[in-house]
This record gives structure tokens, C-alpha cells and sequence, in this order.
């Protein structure tokens, strides 16, 4: 029997760390005293990993770990950018669509070329339908 690797636990990994970058997207400056928690931003920022929890199940392998990789660099990029290199108090609204738009394009076509079909692998082993 050849040992198989389960992703889920990666993604789950994937989905932390995304809920993390949502976390540091959202904690902005305020005033000179504090931070302010803009639920919008972490709601936003986050989205596309709720998107992605839905389809650990749904997804082989390479698929889950990629799409959750991709998804995770894209908001990274973003919230370096947006956050870190030139925070104007989010004046571009680009945190806010861009990680919408990001899944809305990703997840779909991961969905259509990686979904499990229940069929084996090519190690033999069945993948969950």
C-alpha cells in the first residue's frame, strides 16, 4: 500500500495565514495613539479564503494546495502594497475589490480543472467524490 499525502491540512494552514493577512489589513492607524479594527477591510481581505474553505473538499491535491497559494500571494502582494508601502487610509478602495476579484477569477477555474472526480489517481488510491 503506498502512503498518500493529505493537502487539507495545508490549506487549513493556507486558510490561517489568509485570515492573518486579513487581520494586518484591517488593523489600521489611528491617530497617534492606536489601532482601529475596520471590519469592512478584514471582511473584505478575508473573503477569498472563505471561498476557498469551501472547497477543500471539492479539489485534488496539486489544485487545493496551488489555488490557496495563489490566492494567499495575491493578497500578500496587496496588503504589503496597500498596507505597508503606501498607506493612504485605503483611498484607492483597491483592498477592497481586489481580493474579491481575485477569487471570483481563481476559484472558478480551479473548481472546473480540479475537482475530484472519485475516479482513482495515478497511485492508485480513490479520491473522495
Amino acid at each position: 500500500m503506498t502512503p498518500t499525502h493529505d493537502p487539507r491540512p495545508a490549506a487549513y494552514l493556507i486558510i490561517l495565514l489568509g485570515l492573518g493577512v486579513a487581520a494586518a489589513a484591517s488593523l489600521v492607524p489611528f491617530y497617534e495613539a492606536g489601532y482601529l479594527l475596520k471590519p469592512g477591510i478584514l471582511l473584505a481581505v478575508l473573503m477569498p479564503f472563505l471561498l476557498y474553505g469551501v472547497l477543500i473538499e471539492s479539489l485534488r491535491g496539486p489544485w487545493l494546495l496551488a489555488t490557496g497559494l495563489l490566492l494567499l500571494a495575491a493578497n500578500l502582494v496587496l496588503v504589503a502594497s496597500e498596507r505597508y508601502l503606501r498607506y493612504d487610509g485605503y483611498a484607492d478602495d483597491l483592498i477592497y475589490w481586489v481580493p474579491t476579484l481575485t477569487a471570483v477569477i481563481v476559484l472558478p477555474i480551479a473548481y472546473w480543472l480540479g475537482r475530484s472526480t472519485g475516479e482513482p489517481d495515478a497511485s492508485g488510491s480513490a479520491l473522495p467524490g
